[in-house]
């Protein structure tokens, strides 16, 4: 078994947390989300990359991101897909145990190790905002951009996090006065994408075969098949 994993390195700990043997990493950076064509560009180009060795199966560490990942295809290898809309799947370890929480609280932000680390917080934003626009107007930027909230969670997924990643995710609750929470993920997603045989929760596509948006949206139909 060969395989490769090209994924967001916000994810980093929680994949490298369950590594075996016969896996290699890329860890492609968290900010290409920002950019989707730019995103789908840098995973195709990795994508060509790993069709030069030997490969049986190509695993992406993304969800639909954003229609990012729409149009990538391998032309020798399987493709491996976490049948998700964003990462926040991930870390929660289900679709069932989003769908829980969203319907608790759907006005929620999640924090993460990785997004502590990477600095993509609410603080983190409101930082690089003062440079660009003044303390002030950074200020009413971006308490616009997070409005419709109501909660930060952070996450817990398995890894080791210290005191200092609860106190920045605390402090971020605090800066926006939202409800603060500590919520319970799962590793079990994350174990799933490096195992198989890979079940519904994935899409597989066999070389040649390019990602398409109907994958991610009527994955019950598919597996009725």
């Amino acid at each position: 078994m060969k395989h490769l994993v090209i994924a967001c390195d916000i994810m980093k700990h929680e994949l490298l947390l369950h590594q075996h043997g016969g896996i290699s990493f890329v860890f492609l950076e968290q900010c290409l989300h920002n950019t989707p064509q730019k995103m789908r560009e840098v995973i195709q180009d990795e994508i060509n990359k790993a069709g030069q060795r030997e490969r049986n199966t190509i695993i992406l560490g993304y969800g639909l991101c954003g229609n990012g990942v729409l149009g990538v295809k391998s032309d020798r290898q399987r493709l491996a897909i976490p049948r998700i809309h964003d990462c926040i799947t991930l870390f929660l370890g289900s679709r069932e145990k989003y769908t829980e929480e969203h319907g608790k609280e759907p006005g929620t932000y999640y924090l993460t190790k990785g997004w502590i680390e990477k600095e993509d917080t609410p603080l983190g934003n409101y930082k690089k905002y003062c440079q660009r626009y003044g303390t002030e107007e950074a200020e009413w930027v971006i308490r616009e951009e997070f409005k419709a909230y109501k909660r930060i969670a952070f996450v817990h997924t398995g890894v080791q996090v210290s005191a200092v990643h609860r106190e920045h995710a605390l402090e971020n609750a605090r800066f926006l006065d939202l409800k603060y929470e500590e919520i319970k993920g799962s590793p079990a997603f994350f174990e799933k994408m490096l195992r198989e045989p890979w079940d519904e929760d994935f899409i597989i596509l066999e070389p040649g075969e390019a990602l398409t948006q109907e994958l991610f949206l009527d994955y019950r139909k598919e597996t009725d098949k």
